[in-house]
């Protein structure tokens, strides 16, 4: 699985491919000299945490959700600051609710900006990557919930089908420790990958980049037969293993 990585990593290099411009305004200024989507994305995610602890409206936590992250459906009300706050709160303790995971997707991008060294944004782009790779490659079938996407490459693969026909038995882990484990294995995976010391984003920006490449070796490992007899389609899969 690491070497898998690894390889798609030097086919990936992000300071190249990682392309999603900063919008205009920005609760800090980015310094002269710091070009590039992915240089610009680095600074603000190491220098944006003191201003958001003063961010007692949290003013700029929704500018994370709506501007940055371009979810624009997670609105400013009194119950979305009470589900911010306690996200938070939860996040100490290592299990979150039902509700807080089911919001994931936005609440992850601000826990990715409060402690960037210790926790990633668990994307639904990212996730189908890590689960194919983590299926293919990696002895522990142990997968993680998918958020739904927006993204119309991968909403087109229904990964759970995959697994299902391939006759591989496989789990989900709990939506209360989910989050947790997949920012310390992305932790451990940058570090593989990027060096020692390597924040857990550099994995996540990775993973986020690699669905293209996933779904090619999708292709390249499964296949689909329907075999019709008597008049009753029987279904059977079959799953290239390496």
């Amino acid at each position: 699985m690491i070497g898998h990585l690894k390889e798609m990593a030097k086919a990936i290099p992000l300071a190249t491919e990682f392309r999603w411009p900063l919008p205009a305004k920005l609760p800090i200024e980015i310094p002269a000299g710091i070009n590039g989507p992915y240089s610009q994305n680095v600074y603000l995610k190491e220098h944006l945490a003191p201003v958001l602890e003063q961010d007692n409206d949290l003013t700029h936590h929704y500018w994370i959700i709506n501007d940055w992250g371009e979810i624009r459906t997670f609105k400013k009300c009194a119950r979305n600051d009470k589900l911010i706050r306690s996200f938070r709160a939860q996040l100490l303790t290592g299990k979150l609710t039902r509700t807080s995971f089911e919001l994931i997707s936005s609440l992850s991008k601000l826990s990715s900006f409060w402690e960037p060294a210790k926790y990633a944004i668990y994307d639904s782009r990212a996730v189908f990557s890590l689960n194919w790779i983590i299926f293919r490659y990696s002895k522990d079938k142990r997968l993680f919930p998918q958020p739904a996407s927006r993204n119309v490459e991968i909403s087109k693969y229904d990964m759970e089908i995959l697994f299902t026909l391939s006759g591989i038995d496989h789990q989900y882990r709990s939506y209360k420790t989910a989050y947790h484990e997949y920012c310390s294995l992305l932790q451990d995976l940058s570090e593989q990958i990027y060096g020692s010391q390597k924040p857990p984003y550099l994995a996540e920006m990775l993973l986020f980049l690699a669905p293209t490449k996933i779904i090619e070796d999708i292709k390249r490992s499964v296949t689909v037969t329907i075999d019709v007899k008597n008049g009753t389609p029987e279904r059977t899969g079959q799953f290239e293993r390496s």
